[in-house]
């Protein structure tokens, strides 16, 4: 077991190394086009030159992101006439660009001339060009120089990845084949590699098992597998695994951070699919349960004490050297939706729980995994009614009933103080705008003020995301047969997101309910949910019913969620698991490597020494 944990984690080493190795040969590549520094060698930016003739007139530039929906262009800069003005262009999306008369406003070049996808570190130039009877010319954007692809970093580090793992495959198949000892044996050295043989010259019977005397039990066949379905400790560990990348940076790509407003990115996927499988294990661990003789009353009371200890974990993770008063102290968190959220989805769970499970022979029977719990769906259906009552008919001061715009510069500026409509109305009645999440990620884009993405309205759908990986686990423990459970899973997932579809208009802005993660908006809740069901198909068909998947190294971390959680959240600032680099995607990407391979590694010796965090 040592030998195995020591190879598991010299591997680990084995895949930082060659990624550093690699990202930093691309890095070095990287500093042919970068002898002039963008703004202090920001990532994410491209300098466009505006070159103004000395004969022509003065003119003003205007632009904005097109991530800011609805906004208006904003000035940047009146430029004299032959004079020249550099800007440094945001990369991660499309830029609306225009250039005016700054006098009476007249456009000299409209934005459906101008408007482009700047590259990362792309050097542009547009000239303006203006005759004797001041019409305006604009030639331009032009890019000047040969930028390298900023996204290589992540191409190298997956082929990276891809390797190691098929390596690593290969071996443990050649290793299960014996081709290895055979391979060797052809150099004369099958003395010292069979272990049968040694055991033979000392006198000791040769195991039929390889793993009975302690050694090879990561390859041995037992006769008795583990009832636990490793799919969903897995599963559990691609969501944590994602975060702890998300959260140490992602490398600075805009795609592993969260959306500013509608739209998904990777690093939304990651909290509701915790919720999701929190609900599919609740089912399981509930059966079990009850099936102990464990009473409900019992069950109710580790509910709670679970539920105010997530709370509480929750608020101490909101604190930190520089978030210690309590004037100011954020109230709503991650942990904290996972308390509540747990708390409701398991006591409507436990009314309905049955510990013997009595089986239909009509066509009720297909359908048996929501018959039984009627109640619950009756429960879920007023959480999500009354979401959408207050979303969409609560009256807030200053705003538009039904509003889910950002706020801020978006409607051109008109609804400044309505991000999130009801949702940040009702936030900030309940804790007050001092005890919200003061930075939220729409603010980068659309300038407005606090507002917190796990608050109170959208917790009401958390409950549902919840619900729909409860539903999971009941198909799990209903239906034997694994072509019965994985044809539910994706008859769930297809018809979760066809209704998101048909809510959002397949549109990022003009669905009737947009995907937003920062309102945990229905269309994102059943999007997310389909998405979970579809991954959860993989994990149980590779893992649990083909076998030809272990689940590693997803499936250590997932094992110690919690810790994994809290200590990725504790050192996030510190070393060795997280120390500076400069503001490059290479460096960036190796050190999000680092920091989550720390805790992989360190789950996976947890894991081997016994040791669980549990609440």
């Amino acid at each position: 077991m040592a030998a195995y944990t020591q190879n598991f984690v010299l591997i680990g080493l084995l895949n930082i190394l060659l990624l550093y190795q690699a990202l930093c040969l691309t890095g070095s590549s990287a500093q042919v086009y970068r002898k002039h520094k963008h703004k202090d060698g920001d990532i994410d930016t491209a300098s466009l030159t505006v070159l103004n003739q000395p004969a022509g007139i003065k003119i003003q530039v205007l632009l904005q992101s097109a991530e800011c929906h609805t906004c208006f262009l904003q000035p940047v800069r009146n430029i004299s006439p032959g004079s020249n003005y550099t800007l440094y262009i945001d990369t991660r999306w499309p830029i609306r660009l225009a250039v005016n008369d700054p006098d009476n406003m007249d456009t000299y070049c409209a934005e459906n001339e101008l408007s482009q996808h700047f590259q990362e570190h792309g050097e542009y130039k547009l000239w303006v060009i203006s005759n004797s009877s001041n019409s305006v010319i604009c030639t331009g954007p032009i890019l000047v120089n040969d930028p390298m692809d900023s996204n290589i970093p992540i191409y190298v580090a997956l082929a990276i990845l891809t390797v190691l793992a098929s390596s690593w495959i290969l071996l443990k198949y050649l290793h299960r084949k014996h081709y290895l000892y055979k391979l060797l044996c052809c150099f004369g050295t099958e003395r010292l590699l069979d272990p049968v043989g040694m055991r033979t010259d000392l006198g000791i019977p040769p195991s039929i098992n390889p793993g009975e005397d302690g050694g090879g039990d990561d390859f041995a066949d037992k006769s008795k597998s583990s009832s636990r379905l490793k799919s969903l400790d897995t599963f559990r560990g691609i969501s944590i695994t994602i975060m702890v990348f998300v959260n140490y940076g992602g490398g600075g790509y805009w795609f592993f951070r969260h959306s500013k407003w509608n739209g998904l990115t990777v690093a939304d996927l990651v909290f509701p699919w915790f919720v999701f499988i929190m609900g599919t294990a609740l089912a399981i661990s509930m059966r079990s349960q009850l099936r102990k003789g464990t009473s409900k009353r019992h069950i109710c009371f580790r509910i709670i004490k679970r539920s105010i200890i997530l709370f509480i974990l929750g608020l101490l993770t909101n604190t930190g050297p520089n978030n210690d008063d309590l004037a100011t102290l954020r109230i709503p968190g991650v942990l904290q939706r996972f308390a509540v959220t747990y708390l409701i989805v398991s006591l409507t769970h436990l009314v309905c729980a049955k510990g013997a499970q009595s089986y239909w022979v009509n066509w009720l029977g297909k359908v048996q995994d929501i018959t039984d719990y009627w109640l619950e769906w009756i429960v879920q259906f007023m959480f999500v009614g009354t979401y959408l009552g207050l979303t969409f008919g609560l009256p807030v001061p200053g705003c538009p009933t039904g509003y889910l715009g950002a706020g801020g510069l978006s409607d051109g500026g008109e609804y400044e103080n309505c991000t999130g409509g009801a949702a940040g109305y009702i936030d900030k009645w309940i804790f007050s705008e001092k005890h919200i999440y003061q930075r939220p990620t729409c603010q980068e884009v659309y300038n407005t003020g606090p507002y917190d993405p796990e608050g109170t309205l959208g917790t009401l759908n958390s409950f549902l995301m919840c619900f729909l990986g409860l539903q999971a686990g009941k198909i799990i423990l209903i239906f034997k047969d694994y072509t019965q459970i994985v044809k539910r899973f994706l008859i769930w997932s297809v018809l979760l997101m066809a209704i998101a579809a048909v809510l959002c208009k397949v549109s990022k802005d003009d669905g009737w309910i947009p995907i937003n993660k920062n309102l945990w908006s229905l269309s994102f809740v059943l999007l997310l949910a389909g998405f979970a069901f579809f991954l959860l198909t993989m994990c149980y068909l590779t893992i649990d019913v083909w076998k030809i998947w272990s689940g590693a190294p997803f499936f250590y971390p997932g094992m110690n969620s919690i810790m994994i959680y809290l200590g990725h959240e504790l050192l996030k600032y510190h070393f060795p698991v997280n120390f500076k680099v400069p503001r490059e995607h290479a460096q960036m990407t190796v050190m999000a490597f680092w920091g989550t391979t720390v805790f992989v590694v360190l789950s996976y010796v947890m894991y081997r020494k016994k040791l669980f965090l549990s609440i």
